[in-house]
């Protein structure tokens, strides 16, 4: 088993590696995307990271995804948007949006006489707006293994977006739930078992939580070691359970409402 874990530990270790890590994402892009969900714009917005960007000096380009969910001109037309800008609309579910994004990412490049071909692109947003679809829609098949080079924080992921663009992602490490709104309460929806693990909106993000909360409980339980990774966590338990997908791919949504079911079901304490 890994080290002791108890819920201080976890949530102080989760505050400062993510607050590490994004200040270094941070200094390493030139750009960086917020991805949002179009319906929850502000309560989807994470303004702590907002205020390090601009203070960076650096530009944010703001990602309204799910915009298949919305009347995008009647948001457009009322003015909810004046305080988002640039933004780009998107709908990884449809696939729609990708070009208007590249056309944004490279106008921006030019304002900022960023040099190619090391144009760094950063992506942050929680899990609940759609931010790792979203990235497997930008990316198709390039996405590419974490980089060994020099000045890459550890865990970022390179993903070539197109041949002069790089996406950095940072896969596993969310922002602290306590800081969004709209995830505390889909967060505590499930805890409480007010939302059963079926209708689940975000599974991702409550589990995300929970390991931060009760890593040492989940260790026990499933025999496997949490290491403050819940997407390796996830990875080892789907395996575990032989819920895969095609192409011997873990299905993470199935494997998140496992866990999710056994706390409901009070299996993990």
């Amino acid at each position: 088993m890994g080290t002791m874990i108890t819920e201080n530990n976890i949530t102080n270790d989760h505050r400062k590696a993510f607050d590490i890590i994004a200040k270094e994402i941070i200094v390493i892009s030139d750009i960086v995307l917020e991805i949002l969900d179009a319906r929850f714009i502000e309560q989807t917005r994470i303004p702590v990271l907002e205020k390090m960007i601009t203070d960076a000096g650096k530009k944010i380009i703001f990602i309204l995804n799910k915009s298949d969910l919305v009347d995008t001109k009647i948001m457009v037309g009322e003015g909810k948007l004046n305080n988002v800008k640039p933004y780009v609309f998107v709908s990884s579910k449809l696939r729609r949006g990708k070009l208007q994004l590249l056309r944004r990412i490279k106008m921006e490049i030019a304002k900022a006489n960023i040099k190619f071909p090391r144009a760094h692109v950063g992506v942050i947003g929680y899990p609940n707006t759609g931010k790792s679809t979203l990235i497997n829609y930008l990316a198709g098949r390039r996405s590419a293994p974490t980089s060994s080079e020099a000045n890459y924080t550890k865990g970022a992921q390179k993903i070539r977006l197109t041949k002069d663009i790089l996406l950095l992602d940072t896969p596993g490490v969310v922002p602290p739930v306590e800081d969004n709104l709209l995830g505390r309460s889909i967060v505590k929806k499930a805890e409480i078992g007010a939302e059963r693990y079926s209708q689940t909106k975000d599974p991702e993000l409550v589990v995300a939580s929970l390991m931060k909360k009760h890593g040492n409980a989940m260790e026990k339980f499933y025999g496997i070691d949490y290491e403050a990774d819940y997407e390796e966590f996830g990875e080892k338990l789907g395996r575990k359970f032989n819920l895969l997908l095609k192409g011997n791919k873990v299905d993470l949504d199935k494997t998140y409402r496992r866990i999710i079911k056994d706390w409901q079901d009070g299996k993990i304490h």
